[in-house]
């Protein structure tokens, strides 16, 4: 059978990334990847970067991809489709107009969470009436894109259509280069009179209604019309995109919009019905992606840089460091994206700091999505199975149970949590192919692209520290089964290796919570291999932590060195 050849690429805000896959006789798989600096910044034509990612691809697969004119080889015998994902250029400076700060404006803040965005300013059309006031605001966002909501179809009118009067004077009158962006998702009643009293042309994005009742929500209804907007505006900033797109015969899409695609099919292959989640910790922001059924849950946030952020970091440092020392690690790394850790010290930093930019995203998330299951204190309270971990700050680590442990304090999880890794940051990569090629997302994870990190049971227990809460049962299909009592405080792994699965015997004492439905209820548990095994985290919710800075770091080591790390 003739190979069929698909590539993808993301351009990130510091590395391009790039993926050859291959159709055979079993499905589509991964034949490897590759990265380049990207060469977006300054102006730069950014397919110097993807040139470069490509070429290194040729190297790896030994596979001819470029003409000699640099072109990408699309005859039979080079690729067929193509994918493109970017999250880099500046946050796009946004102004969003809706009724009210509890219907519309909430729901446009979840809309635009996915596009890469930075609000600066936002329009309550009930409270802000003045429509002077309101026009000079509008001016003075020097906004790339204005998103319009508000009103159940058939519903207010008044307000809004005296917004889209200001939007349109914005619009015609002030001198720009690139032209801002108009996306209407609001009652569909006016999207008629909002094209034609724009007067934008390609630059007006028509979107369903976002709120067609006041009972329900759909962001998918004006996803394409931000996937509209999204793509005319990084076309104008970024030379070389347009081009780019027109050579491979595809649109660009953001790289979290595209990861959320993965993270919606995932949850759909599994049918326990607990839901997926993924978290990208990358150069420049994190990503919370969840998914469950219907609902889907993204965000995109980028930590200050702060005293408070510097104290916190301090904290989940497994070396003694203050404050003022981790800020100026975060800072250089802010100023300095492809620095690498280069001491025991460095390492420590990033390390923390990426717990901390985990709570910071999560807590982001519940602000957006109220009903998103995590509390600032007691951590994630909904169940994920699995939980993917991908970006520079979670992948490019010395040892896994390092990016485990990390992983478990910076989300502190209830029950039982399967942990895998997507170590090739594969998300967006898939994402931006499951229109063209539907079959290929799911052959390639199939195949065990994402590996197995590790199963984490987390006992929650009211007992005292050091009072024994679970005592465990572990089959490995041998004739004598080992007993592993584990107590309050306490972190320990159990080894999971192949060939075959472990079973693992669940007995809390009554007020031990193992997620098995309410405290004191125990039962079997099988846990696939893994690269970590299975870890019992009993230490509570929420993680105490010592005060004194020493016997801190002292906790984490000793935690560490459980894990096998």
């Amino acid at each position: 059978m003739e190979k069929r050849r698909t590539l993808s690429v993301d351009i990130g805000s510091q590395n391009t990334r790039a993926w050859l896959f291959e159709q055979r006789e079993e499905g589509y798989a991964l034949v490897c990847s590759a990265v380049a600096e990207t060469s977006a910044a300054s102006g730069q034509d950014l397919r110097g970067g993807v040139n470069r990612a490509l070429e290194a691809l040729q190297e790896k697969s030994g596979l001819r991809l470029l003409d000699l004119h640099q072109k990408l080889i699309r005859a039979e015998e080079g690729v067929g489709a193509c994918g493109l994902s970017l999250s880099a250029g500046k946050p796009i400076r946004t102004v969003l107009a809706g009724i009210s700060d509890t219907y519309s404006l909430a729901a446009l803040r979840r809309l635009v969470s996915l596009f890469y965005t930075d609000v600066v300013l936002e329009i309550d059309l009930q409270s802000d009436l003045n429509a002077t006031a309101q026009l000079e605001k509008l001016i003075a966002a020097n906004a790339d894109l204005f998103v319009c909501a508000g009103g159940t179809n058939q519903g207010a009118i008044r307000p809004v259509r005296a917004a889209l009067d200001n939007l349109r004077i914005v619009y015609q009158s002030l001198p720009r280069l690139i032209r801002p962006q108009l996306v209407y998702a609001g009652n569909e009643a006016l999207t008629d009179y909002a094209r034609e009293e724009l007067e934008a042309g390609e630059d007006f994005h028509r979107a369903r209604n976002i709120q067609a009742r006041t009972d329900a929500e759909s962001l998918a209804a004006a996803w394409p019309a931000m996937l509209g907007a999204f793509r005319r505006l990084r076309r104008q900033q970024l030379p070389g995109l347009a081009e780019l797109e027109q050579d491979w015969e595809c649109e660009a899409l953001p790289s979290a919009f595209a990861a959320s695609r993965i993270v919606r099919l995932i949850d759909r292959m599994n049918p326990g019905g607990k839901g997926a989640m993924a978290l990208d910790v990358g150069c420049n922001s994190t990503i919370v992606l969840a998914a469950r059924g219907e609902d889907f849950i993204g965000s995109i946030s980028h930590p200050p840089i702060s005293e408070q952020v510097g104290k916190e970091t301090s904290r989940y440092s497994t070396l003694p460091i203050d404050a003022q020392t981790a800020a100026a690690y975060m800072l250089n790394k802010k100023l300095h994206q492809a620095f690498l850790p280069a001491t025991l010290e460095d390492l420590a930093i990033e390390q923390a700091w990426t717990r901390v930019r985990l709570h910071y995203a999560l807590r982001r998330t519940r602000e957006l999505f109220p009903w998103f299951g995590y509390d600032p204190e007691l951590g994630l309270l909904d169940p994920y199975e699995p939980v993917l971990l991908s970006g520079e700050s979670l992948v490019r680590v010395p040892a896994p149970q390092q990016t485990l442990l990390m992983a478990l304090d910076g989300l502190q999880p209830h029950g039982i949590t399967t942990f895998a890794m997507d170590k090739d940051q594969l998300l967006a990569g898939l994402g931006s192919l499951a229109e063209k090629e539907a079959l290929l997302p799911v052959q390639v994870i199939d195949s065990g692209v994402f590996s197995n990190l590790g199963t984490a049971i987390c006992a929650d227990a009211s007992e005292r520290s050091s009072r024994r809460v679970l005592t465990l049962e572990i089959d490995r299909g041998e004739s004598a089964r080992e007993t592993l009592e584990i107590r309050k405080g306490e972190i320990k792994r159990v080894e999971t290796t192949p060939p075959g699965p472990t079973r693992i015997y669940l007995s809390p004492n009554e007020l031990t919570d193992v997620g098995m439905g309410f405290p004191g209820l125990g039962g079997w548990v099988t846990v696939p291999p893994s690269e970590v095994g299975t870890v019992i985290d009993a230490r509570g919710r929420p993680l105490e932590l010592p005060e004194e800075m020493t016997r801190r770091s002292e906790a984490f080591y000793n935690w560490l060195w459980e894990l096998g790390g």
